[in-house]
């Protein structure tokens, strides 16, 4: 057995032991004392995710040997470290100094600019490892960091899009469905964004929760709805009563409008995404169906965000607060774009090009209810 054998995810692109308890066994007996055996140290250390122990092997293996191999396993070190600035001015040093290691550099540096959430730049790095390479193993290893880079720069691309798309129905909707509403219920908002989901029947309350997960006081108001006869909430479902379902179809039927006025012939969307809203219909209409497809990969966007920052240990209202430029906001943002990536990642680079063209030439702009 190679103790220090280990896969790529294809997502993270980190490497994953393949035999953890052994690699660690293996670790714990080691007596380093060249070069070579620093090195290895190293390496197991940081694929266990040992990297204070992992940096200060790599740092013992550089003062007896310095080359770009020693500087080029250190930088990866910080990478993994979030010492993004750090690691890679040291892949800078090792690009200047490369030689016939160039396309590793290349590589590596592209990881580190992958782990920051600077998915254009580390396609760059990936694309120059991919020319330099002939050896299939490692054409391959590049071909895989391309894609995955294309596909989390496509998920970036497209959020923008969808954080603009979206709330251009919900904005222009909101009026005509206040103007229209004879029996109007408390938190009309938070009805209206469940609309197409509870018009087709009870929905999981997770689910439900999951959708409006930054709103302060959400059991609250669900229970508030539910005491005045809108809502009927049980541990694990929320369905619409029989009140409560004539505004439901009602904001349905707008949304629609809104839909059809913004975009009468609307573009494809060449994926489906694995998320609640995914069955929520708000009208058989090909306008309302893009709306449908457009809020779907939103939320799940907003689920993968919420998956990055719940394993930083934040709760959302904690999120909300965390300053831009700190490394842990660098690191959800990033865990966010490569989940979000998922549902684009089946598709060939030139149809997610494509997807991102037509995105664009829809507009968000409703024109005056006459």
């Amino acid at each position: 057995m190679n103790v220090h054998a280990f896969h790529v995810d294809p997502e993270t692109l980190h490497e994953v032991p393949d035999h953890p308890a052994e690699l660690a066994a293996w670790l714990d007996r080691q007596r380093p004392d060249d070069y070579r055996s620093w090195s290895m140290v190293g390496l197991a250390a940081r694929l266990l995710r040992r990297l204070d122990q992992a940096e200060d092997a790599m740092d013992r293996a550089l003062a007896i040997r310095s080359t770009t191999a020693a500087r080029l396993r250190r930088a990866h070190v910080l990478q993994w470290q979030g010492r993004f600035a750090e690691a890679y001015a040291e892949f800078e040093t090792c690009l200047a100094d490369a030689g016939e290691f160039r396309d590793y550099v290349h590589q590596h540096a592209g990881k580190c600019r992958y782990d920051e959430g600077k998915w254009d730049l580390a396609l760059d790095h990936f694309r120059a490892a991919l020319r330099l390479r002939t050896d299939p193993d490692l054409v391959a290893s590049a071909t895989v960091a391309v894609d995955a880079a294309d596909a989390c720069l496509t998920a970036a691309t497209i959020a923008t899009e969808l954080h603009r798309l979206v709330p251009a129905v919900h904005r222009a909707a909101g009026p005509r469905v206040v103007a229209r509403v004879t029996d109007r219920p408390p938190h009309l908002g938070l009805l209206a964004d469940l609309a197409s989901l509870l018009t087709t029947g009870p929905a999981p309350r997770d689910t439900v929760r999951s959708l409006h997960r930054y709103t302060a006081d959400l059991d609250t108001h669900h229970a508030h709805l539910a005491e005045t006869g809108w809502l009927t909430l049980t541990p694990h479902e929320v369905t619409a009563t029989a009140r409560c379902r004539p505004v439901l179809e009602l904001v349905n039927e707008v949304h629609a409008e809104i839909a059809a006025t913004l975009w009468p012939t609307p573009i494809p969307i060449p994926t489906r995404v694995d998320h609640p809203m995914s069955t929520a219909i708000t009208a058989p209409t090909p306008p309302a169906h893009l709306f449908d497809q457009l809020r779907a990969l939103r939320h799940h966007r907003a689920d993968a965000h919420a998956a990055a920052w719940s394993a930083e240990g934040f709760t959302a209202q904690e999120v909300q607060a965390l300053p831009t430029d700190t490394p842990t906001h660098i690191r959800i943002e990033a865990a966010t774009d490569r989940t979000a990536s998922r549902p684009y990642r089946h598709l060939p680079p030139h149809s997610r090009a494509t997807m991102i063209t037509n995105l664009r030439t829809l507009t968000d702009k409703s024109p005056p209810q006459p």
